[in-house]
């Protein structure tokens, strides 16, 4: 039986961790808008469930204090948001603390803005439909940081302490939020691999399950759980879904090696 059926849901962030959890919750019957920064990634994961016949559509709007008013026209498209998954993380910017700029930082957290926007924006809708499901999607650097990654680091933190907040305010409302923390086979994984091939293979080696989680079947089927019915007291949880890698020790960082 599919467990999104009926459901609404608004995705934040078309990027291949987000496109994986749009297709996955797509399979299980959800109807989707998928909003990003560029259009063309939105408009392709929409074409892609569209294709496999889901029900998708795309909106174009920057992660920032002012994208309400789109947030606001995609649910109406909608007709309401029964979940809510936001993957606005920036691009890691690498440079030592006393070099990272001011425009770093106002990026990073231009997109917690974004973040909040949206959870102000469904709000309302989850309230009136008696309950309503929030995934962050976090880093694990939102719980132990990483060098050279100042603004990185921030903008993960502020979001898994936004995810307790809103589990705390808004749990009275049967809305639960949760951080997932995942682990993937993505382009930009891929293109660290090319760099320093030997490298990452030492840090995947080093992973429990020898391997990059995948962003459908792996990181989707977590996102899964977070956004079911399976999680109606789960609340203001981390959901680590790196494979283990959370507890495997001192794992390799390949962000050291140039």
């Amino acid at each position: 039986m599919s467990r999104l059926q009926g459901k609404h849901v608004l995705v934040l962030g078309a990027d291949a961790i987000g496109r994986g959890i749009a297709i996955r919750f797509a399979r299980e019957g959800a109807r989707l808008a998928i909003l990003d920064p560029k259009l063309a990634l939105a408009q392709e994961v929409a074409d892609t469930i569209e294709a496999s016949g889901g029900c998708a559509v795309a909106f174009v709007g920057a992660f920032d204090a002012q994208v309400g008013p789109t947030l606001q026209t995609a649910i109406a498209a909608l007709g309401g948001v029964d979940v809510l998954v936001n993957n606005v993380l920036p691009m890691p910017v690498i440079a030592p603390l006393e070099e990272q700029s001011a425009d770093a930082f106002n990026d990073a957290f231009a997109r917690i803005q974004a973040a909040v926007c949206a959870m102000q924006a469904a709000l309302p809708a989850m309230q009136q439909a008696g309950g309503g499901r929030i995934v962050n999607v976090g880093h694990r650097y939102g719980e132990g940081v990483n060098e050279a990654l100042a603004a990185y680091n921030c903008a993960a933190w502020s979001l898994a302490g936004l995810t307790r907040t809103a589990a705390v305010d808004w749990g009275r409302y049967q809305i639960t939020t949760n951080l997932l923390l995942p682990l993937a086979d993505t382009p930009e994984v891929r293109q660290c691999h090319a760099r320093r091939a030997r490298v990452m293979d030492l840090m995947i080696e080093q992973l429990p399950l020898g391997r990059l989680g995948d962003p459908i079947e792996d990181v989707g089927a977590a996102a899964l759980f977070l956004a079911s019915d399976a999680c109606t007291f789960v609340n203001g949880e981390t959901l680590h879904g790196d494979g283990g890698q959370h507890v495997a020790g001192p794992v390799l960082n390949p962000a050291r090696f140039g």
